[in-house]
């Protein structure tokens, strides 16, 4: 990808891209400095892959500059193996002692200490206010020396819903491993058969990849659903057994790069009865409803609406929303909702995610969907079918 660094996920000119992307968007929005909290958005513009704990670390951008990165001193020291393609002199890295300090020895403090050094006294400043706790914000807004910051949580955030053919790739190849993980889960169920066996099979899978995409770490671990007592949505694995006579659900999502396609199949134990069939088969006609809704120029609420039409004859309901934005670190931009406008572009990528959450009746289906220029199409090759194990 790179002369100077072979980790870098995209090419250093894709990144600058970004930046002058954000940067058009600031100066619409009154904004001379950006801070950026979102570890999500920070590997975005700089291409740095770590995870921070509680350690704080934030993006100085600026109108007409190279971004500053300020993070705790051994991250900072291996920025470049972590995929980030600044300088070394745009790496500013602060003491140990900071780490969990309080006080002046809060790594916020220093943090805006530094950025008030770097911007003149009547900047703008743009924060993205929504990623800081209720601890964090009167420290970095007291080391500002401002009374109160421009909120630009959703700034970076609008510049990434739209998807780069590179991003796309990933996407794809995170579809790929999913597909492969979700048949290894599946294998797994039969009667007396442990959940938690079930979700060590998806998670070997998602880690190993397939012979030609290298696996990665997991965003979440694999959820697993379903049986007489268990209707939760967003549940891990339980410590159960899989018993005949009902369906459960695996949801899962392969990382590459830390870009997710997140997917979900609901497998059935025995002959499957005739409600469920029909249920399934609701679903299925909301999906390619959705999905030949879901083009350039519709809206968000276009595509709700056709598949609440679609599953309207099968006897089902849904309230919740149809499904969201996903890509860098799962979500990242708007849900497919009745209640939301937003005009869907070519290049989005949304999981388009159906559930109907009837106690011992529990079902999911969902892909991730890419928008082309004349319609949508599913990443995942893995048949949307209602799987049958054997009771």
């Amino acid at each position: 990808m790179s002369d100077r660094n072979i980790v870098q996920a995209f090419e250093t000119s894709e990144y600058r891209a970004r930046l002058d992307n954000v940067r058009t968007r600031m100066c619409s929005a009154g904004i001379d400095a950006l801070v950026v909290i979102s570890q999500a958005n920070q590997c975005y513009l700089l291409g740095y892959e770590s995870f921070s704990g509680d350690e704080p670390q934030a993006v100085l951008l600026t109108a007409d500059d190279d971004p500053y990165f300020i993070l705790r001193q051994m991250d900072a020291d291996a920025a470049a193996e972590a995929g980030c393609w600044l300088s070394q002199d745009r790496l500013v890295a602060y003491a140990e002692g900071y780490v969990a300090g309080t006080g002046e020895a809060s790594a916020w403090n220093v943090i805006g200490q530094f950025v008030k050094d770097k911007i003149g006294p009547s900047a703008r400043i743009g924060v993205e206010v929504s990623w800081l706790g209720a601890s964090s914000y009167p420290k970095l807004v007291g080391a500002l020396g401002i009374q109160e910051p421009l909120d630009a949580s959703d700034l970076v955030a609008a510049c990434r819903m739209v998807k780069s053919e590179r991003e796309l790739l990933y996407m794809s190849e995170a579809a790929a491993i999913a597909d492969r993980a979700m048949l290894a889960g599946i294998d797994k169920i039969a009667v007396g058969a442990r959940h938690c066996d079930a979700a060590a099979a998806i998670m070997s899978a998602l880690c190993a990849g397939t012979d030609t995409i290298p696996g990665g770490p997991p965003p979440i671990p694999p959820f697993i659903r379903g049986g007489k007592f268990a209707n939760a949505p967003h549940q891990f694995w339980m410590d159960d057994l899989f018993a005949a006579g009902h369906q459960y659900y695996l949801g899962i999502g392969a990382s590459r790069h830390r870009y997710v396609a997140p997917m979900t199949r609901t497998a059935h134990v025995g002959p499957i009865i005739a409600r469920r069939k029909n249920q399934h088969e609701g679903a299925l006609a909301g999906f390619h409803a959705a999905v030949d809704a879901l083009r350039p120029g519709a809206t968000c609420a276009d595509v709700a609406r056709a598949f609440q039409a679609a599953i309207r004859p099968y006897g089902l309901t849904k309230d919740s929303r149809l499904g969201y934005s996903v890509g860098l670190d799962w979500l990242d931009g708007p849900s497919l909702g009745t209640n939301n406008d937003t005009e869907v572009l070519a290049n989005m990528t949304f999981l388009i995610h159906l559930g109907f959450y009837e106690r011992g009746e529990l079902y999911m289906l969902s892909d991730t969907v890419r928008v082309a220029e004349n319609g949508s199409e599913a990443m995942s090759k893995l048949p949307r079918i209602l799987f049958e194990r054997p009771a």
